[in-house]
C-alpha cells in the first residue's frame, strides 16, 4: 500500500510540475501580442520627445528606487532625468528620432526588453543641426496594469563626434 501511495504522489507531483511548466511557456502569438502592447509605451516616449515634450515622455518611466536610467555613462534617477530635460529642453529647436528596427525580447508576460537603434536629427539653438545614431535600450514592465519603463540606457555610436557637435564653436579669428 505504501508503494502505491508513493507512486501516486510521484505521479501527481509530476503532473503538477508539468502543468506549471506549460503555464510559464508563452506561444509566439502571445509574445507578439505582449511586444505589441509593451511597445506602445516606447512609441509614446519617442513621440513626446519628437514633439519636444520631454518631461511628458518621462511620465512613462518608473520613479521607483530600483529603477535605473543611464545617459552619457551616468546613472540617473527619474528626478535627475526630469531636471536635465527641464534644463536642456528650452534650447532644443528641432528633434526627430527614427527607430531603425524594433528588437524586443519577452522575458515574461509582464517584462519586455527593447534594444532600438535610432537615427537622430537634433537642432539646438545657436548650433548647426546634428545627425547621429544611438542605441536605446529599455526594460518595460507591467505595473498596476500599465507598461512602465523601469530601466533605460542610451549610447551614442560616436561619442567624440557628438561632443564636438555640441561644443561651442571655436572662434578662429581670435587666435
Amino acid at each position: 500500500m505504501k508503494k502505491t501511495s508513493l507512486i501516486a504522489v510521484n505521479i501527481l507531483t509530476f503532473l503538477m510540475l508539468s502543468c506549471q511548466g506549460s503555464e510559464n511557456q508563452l506561444t509566439q502569438y502571445q509574445k507578439k501580442e505582449i511586444i505589441a502592447t509593451a511597445s506602445e509605451v516606447v512609441k509614446k516616449v519617442f513621440d513626446h520627445s519628437n514633439n519636444l515634450n520631454f518631461v511628458k515622455g518621462l511620465d512613462h518611466y518608473s520613479g521607483a528606487a530600483d529603477s535605473y536610467y543611464i545617459t552619457d555613462g551616468v546613472l540617473h534617477s527619474l528626478d535627475d532625468l526630469k531636471q536635465q530635460y527641464r534644463e536642456i529642453g528650452p534650447s532644443v529647436e528641432r528633434l526627430h528620432n527614427t527607430i531603425q528596427s524594433w528588437n524586443a525580447q519577452v522575458i515574461s508576460k509582464d517584462v519586455v526588453n527593447f534594444v532600438l537603434p535610432v537615427n537622430l536629427k537634433l537642432k539646438l539653438k545657436g548650433i548647426p543641426e546634428f545627425e547621429g545614431q544611438l542605441v536605446w535600450t529599455a526594460t518595460v514592465q507591467k505595473q498596476k496594469n500599465e507598461w512602465t519603463i523601469v530601466q533605460s540606457h542610451e549610447s551614442w555610436l560616436n561619442c567624440a563626434e557628438v561632443a564636438e557637435a555640441f561644443s561651442p564653436a571655436n572662434d578662429k579669428d581670435d587666435k
